[in-house]
């Protein structure tokens, strides 16, 4: 009990520094200014970083694509030999499917029906269905009954369907 007796005995207080008020609110503005100060700064970077991320996604986004590279034609020497169709003397071998149909439109007949169909081969290769089709079309426009045969080993898939159609147009107009 003692102890508890001197815990509660009125013992007198050591003196106060006289500048201690003064001290103590030194002491507390330079830590408040310092955390108000790193506070400020955490934000400026923070915001820094965060514009930095979206100048980099929008740099990123606008990017090219990279292109796929051109699928390479390998043709054996039994493809060459049973389409007749590549021989040493054909000028229009090498050409891009572009300069081949404004080859085609220049010519007329049979020559016209196969350089067409050259020209859509050559752009269904390259996967542009829509010039692809506006070539076949224009080869069966000038194409004769026989031309619409379909052939399994050297028709393409959408060579094959529009010869399909073409004989169902042509059998609906007979009918009517």
């Amino acid at each position: 009990m003692d102890d508890l007796d001197d815990l509660l005995s009125g013992r007198q207080l050591p003196p106060e520094r006289p500048d201690l008020p003064t001290v103590i609110g030194r002491d507390a503005s330079r830590v408040q200014r310092r955390r108000r100060w790193l506070t400020r700064g955490c934000r400026v970077i923070a915001f820094a970083v965060c514009y930095a991320a979206g100048l980099a996604s929008m740099w990123w986004y606008w990017l090219p694509p990279p292109r796929p590279s051109p699928p390479e034609l390998v043709r054996g020497p039994l493809d060459a030999e049973s389409s007749g169709t590549l021989t040493p003397a054909d000028p229009y071998r090498c050409d891009p499917p572009e300069r081949i149909e404004k080859w085609a439109f220049l010519q007329s007949g049979e020559k016209r029906i196969e350089l067409y169909r050259r020209a859509g081969d050559g752009y269904l290769v390259r996967d542009d269905v829509q010039a692809a089709l506006r070539c076949y079309r224009r080869a069966l426009d000038g194409a004769t009954p026989a031309d619409l045969a379909i052939r399994t080993d050297s028709d393409s898939w959408l060579w094959m369907s529009l010869k399909l159609a073409r004989k169902r147009e042509t059998a609906d107009a007979r009918v009517n």
